[in-house]
């Protein structure tokens, strides 16, 4: 398989994933491992430092990966996110007023 065919095979398999909400969230939760929105220094500790720099790259990678195969995905997946958590927040401010 030459590496155009590839690569655009690659693209489409991510689409796929990226068609389903469970495949955002575990995309999502692959960036947040990766901490790809953070810097990787860990002042006085070189191998921590070389750690999440080694996790922060995958991510990058992979966001990259994500942006080209279907650009703004990113952050329909934050977006996404955020409203779970808005969701889960209204949940438990609703069940503390229901105990007081």
């Amino acid at each position: 398989m030459n590496t155009h065919k590839l690569k655009k095979r690659n693209s489409c398999d991510l689409q796929a994933v990226l068609k389903t909400p469970q495949g955002r969230r575990v995309l999502w939760r692959v960036l947040q491992a990766a901490q790809v929105r953070q810097h990787g220094f860990v002042p006085g500790d070189s191998l921590s430092t070389s750690f999440h720099c080694g996790q922060r790259s995958i991510g990058l990678f992979l966001l990259e990966e994500i942006e080209e195969a279907q650009p703004g995905a990113y952050q329909q997946m934050r977006s996404e996110y955020l409203a779970e958590i808005n969701s889960i927040q209204n949940q438990l401010t609703a069940q503390e007023d229901d105990h007081e």
